[in-house]
Parts: structure tokens; sequence; C-alpha cells
């Protein structure tokens, strides 16, 4: 049976997030680095032998030996790069947050509205294994009664988006994939804020409504590292933890969320390269799926919804 030929992917941006790409695509087999678009004179030694390094993106997307390409580039920049490269033919996966604005996402919706598309958006925990494992946990355990996600660090401290479009995105990802119904944005509070190294530090509560089930959101860039996104239903919470070890991890209906637990799962693998893996497969068959372009829309759509509420609650105080 003759090898399947490697899936040529190009990558646009090199930074923080870039890196981690660039590294996991080296673990993948089939999947090989040829292209990179970054001005960063760093770069060049961080990729691996015969791999280019390009200063403008769109020769990334015009490139006839790239298959597909990885977007990680600040999030201003990806509806001109997401949009070329749809009108190019070329399969994408974008890093969250899609886009930054509710025009933005109907300027891609109406793009995608007559061509086939390979779009992946890498909200990175739904690929993780043990956040895999409560979804199909809850879809047999269910009705859920109600989500508590928590996320912090010490940072890193943004100047170009504010933890609603550098966070949140996570968060209200793993809610859309999880509830059965339709969500809906009730409130957002800033419970804190200060300036550090020039940049805006703040801690937000997002309430919603996930289809009768009451869901809570506490995102931070003021406290120590943590992520834990927990579903509680009728009789057991099950918790996704992502703190170091990424687990899943059960508790009784009422006990707390910080408890220890029964460790249900523990991921063997690190969900961007499952991620990556995915993408991959998807632009070696031709998948034109669009489940995860829509959920990235549909979560930027909420995001903008928040924005209004956060800056309405700021006038009327």
């Amino acid at each position: 049976m003759p090898v399947a030929a490697d899936i040529r992917l190009g990558l646009v941006g090199a930074g923080r997030w870039g890196k981690n790409y660039i590294t996991s695509i080296a673990s993948v087999p089939g999947a090989r680095l040829v292209a990179v678009a970054s001005r960063n004179p760093i770069t060049a030694a961080l990729v691996p032998a015969g791999c280019r390094i390009v200063g403008e993106w769109r020769r990334i997307v015009e490139a006839a030996d790239i298959d597909g390409i990885v977007v990680a580039s600040p999030p201003a920049t990806h509806v001109e790069i997401l949009g070329a490269a749809i009108q190019a033919g070329k399969p994408v996966m974008i890093e969250k947050p899609t886009v930054v604005s509710a025009e933005q996402a109907q300027s891609v919706r109406q793009l995608l509205a007559d061509r086939p598309a390979t779009i992946v958006v890498d909200h990175v925990h739904l690929y993780d294994q043990a956040f895999r494992l409560l979804r199909e946990q809850v879809t047999t355990l269910g009705p859920i009664r109600g989500i508590l996600s928590s996320a912090g660090n010490f940072g890193p401290y943004r100047k170009d988006v504010s933890i609603l479009w550098d966070w949140a995105p996570h968060d209200i990802a793993m809610c859309l994939a999880v509830c059965p119904g339709p969500i809906r944005p009730i409130s957002a509070r800033k419970l804190r804020s200060c300036w550090v190294d020039g940049a805006l530090a703040e801690t937000i509560a997002l309430e919603l409504d996930g289809g009768g089930a009451d869901v809570q959101i506490h995102l931070s860039t003021l406290e120590p590292k943590h992520r834990w996104f927990a579903v509680r239903l009728e009789d057991r919470t099950l918790v996704y933890r992502d703190a170091g070890a990424r687990t899943l991890v059960q508790l009784g209906p009422n006990e707390d969320i910080r408890a220890a637990g029964h460790t249900l799962f523990t991921s063997p693998e690190p969900p961007l390269t499952r991620a990556i893996i995915e993408f991959t497969e998807a632009v070696r068959a031709g998948d034109r799926t669009r489940e995860s372009i829509e959920l990235g829309l549909s979560t930027v759509d909420l995001i903008c919804e928040f924005e209004k509420m956060s800056a309405a609650s700021q006038n009327s105080n």
C-alpha cells in the first residue's frame, strides 16, 4: 500500500502560541511545516530544516506547495487572513478568537455562504481527551443543572485584546460544546482591574443561560494559575481540570469543586497535538464540515454581547 504524502502546512505568526504550533506540527506524523510568515529574526532557529521564512502572510496563502494554513497571528489580523484563505480555497486552522467583532463574523459568514471550505478553530480545550470524555458523560448522564467555569493566571498581560477576547473564548466554546440548548448571555461584570506593564489586568464574571442551566464563568489575570470547568448533574458533578495534568474528576452533587474527587481520566496527549492531527486528517479527506467554524463564530457573537453589557454596566456606575 502506498504511503500517503505529507500534508504540507504553512504557519502565519511565530509568536508565543505560534512557537507551540512549530513544536507540535513536528510531532505529528504526516504533517510537515514548509513555510512560516514571520518577521522575527529568531524564527529561523525554531523551524525544521527545509522550512522557508517569508515576511508577508499573503505568500503563504498563495503558495502552490502548501496544503493547509495555520493562523497564529494577532487577533486583529485574523479576518483578513481567513478571508483571503477562504477565497483561495485553502484549508485553515485558526487560533481563537476567530475574529474580533460582529461585523467581521458576518463577513466570514457571507464568504462561506457559497463556498466549500475546510476551517478548524483551535479552541484547544475542545480537543483535550478529558474534556471530550466529559462531553460524552454529560450526554449520557444529563440533564445539566449548572456550569461553573473558572480560569486565572498572573498574565499574560496583553495590550491588543482584553481578557474578554483573550480568555473567554475558551470557556464560552466549552459551554457551547456541552449545553444541549441555545445559550443566552445574561450579564458581564468587571470585579477588579489595574494596570500592569502598560496593559489592563482584569477579573470578570460572566453569567449565561445555558438552555435552562445556570452558567457562571470567572476569569482573571490577577489570580494564581488555574483552570477548571465543572458541570453539575442531578447526582454528581464532573470537573475538567487543566493544571499540569489535564484530568476529568467526579465529585458528589454538592461537593466543593476544589475537592480532590475521583479521577476518571487523565489525558495522555497534548490537545494542540490532537487539533493538528484532526486538521491534517480533514485536509487529507477534503472534509467541509462547518461545525468548528460555526462554533467559533457563535463564540464571537456571545463575546460581542458581553462586551456591550460590560460597557453598559461601567457607564451606569
